[in-house]
């Protein structure tokens, strides 16, 4: 049976420092608190009536939150769920609340959802983004299967 371990860690793989991993831990509480309170139950009491994409939504971030569980327990491993999170919401804020700022339109709704976006802006300064880009660019998967890479699945 094959184990599945994790490489060690090299110059072109910096390690994170234990005080940015409790940070990260504490943004992966902030998600899974946050949206255990908002999107499950919008989600668990949503009225057949809601719009389709309200539910979607709903059940996306619900997703998010039980991989921000996980990520309680590996914040480096898991760092795909944090960058998710300020992605999406940075993509709203430039898509649609300036413009509506720009316009003066901004409703109550959307002045609600520029708060809650808001709660993101620590990420920005917590997510170690130079060792992210390292790892994600650094040594690139190969496109076809090669026996010199980690099997993901254990084998019998």
């Amino acid at each position: 049976m094959t184990v599945l371990t994790t490489a060690p860690m090299s110059a072109t793989h910096p390690v994170v420092s234990p005080a940015r991993r409790l940070a990260l831990r504490a943004c992966y509480l902030l998600l899974v608190v946050g949206l255990g309170l908002t999107a499950w139950p919008r989600l668990i009491l949503a009225s057949p009536d809601q719009p389709l994409m309200t539910g979607v939504v709903d059940a996306m971030l619900c997703g998010m939150q039980l991989l921000a569980i996980v990520g309680l327990f590996s914040p480096v491993r898991m760092l795909a769920v944090i960058v998710f999170d300020v992605l999406w919401k940075l993509i709203w804020v430039g898509v649609v609340a300036v413009p509506l700022a720009v316009s003066g339109e901004i409703s109550a709704g959307v002045a609600e959802t520029l708060f809650a976006c808001a709660w993101a802006v620590p990420f920005l300064v917590i997510v170690p983004w130079v060792q992210l880009a390292q790892r994600l660019l650094g040594s690139p998967e190969p496109w076809r299967g090669s026996r010199t890479h980690e099997k993901l699945l254990p084998t019998a």
